[in-house]
């Protein structure tokens, strides 16, 4: 399969996209790993995990318009600070821009607020493969190390 974003469109360097999160009270840091002795000790406040996979799922928001079917994002780069703390019910504001859209491959620089303060920001890259080519490479590495399938 041929997978194309530039000629898919339609998104294009510059395009911004604003997704919106309320925090919900399962996502702070001890959820993150309930195993986890040192998670479980932290305060309840928005994980930098669920941050980053935050930042992931409006890029993919923003992208899925211009994947044919069968094809799917994967996130394979992130440069993100976290500067400041969230607590359930803080509504975020994620605005990404597309800095760089190749034919397999897409780019944006990010910024998530909550009201007049900035939570953080940096940069996040994806690239779009076929989906049945992905689960059988992935079911193939999976046999060789005794993992599980998908």
């Amino acid at each position: 399969m041929t997978i194309n974003l530039i000629d898919n469109g339609p998104i294009t360097v510059g395009d911004i996209h604003e997704f919106r999160y309320t925090v919900p009270g399962n996502k702070a840091v001890p959820d993150l790993y309930p195993e986890s002795e040192e998670f479980a000790a932290m305060p309840r406040v928005f994980a930098t995990g669920f941050f980053v996979g935050l930042i992931e799922w409006a890029c993919m928001d923003h992208l899925k318009a211009s994947l044919p079917e069968g094809v799917i994002s994967l996130g394979v780069g992130v440069d993100i600070t976290h500067d400041a703390p969230a607590t359930e019910g803080a509504e975020l504001v994620v605005r990404v821009t597309a800095t760089g859209v190749g034919k397999r491959s897409a780019e944006w620089s990010v910024e998530v607020t909550a009201g007049d303060t900035v939570q953080g920001r940096g940069t996040h890259k994806r690239v779009v493969v076929d989906r049945e080519q992905f689960t059988d490479t992935v079911n193939n590495l999976a046999d060789s190390f005794g993992a599980t399938q998908i």
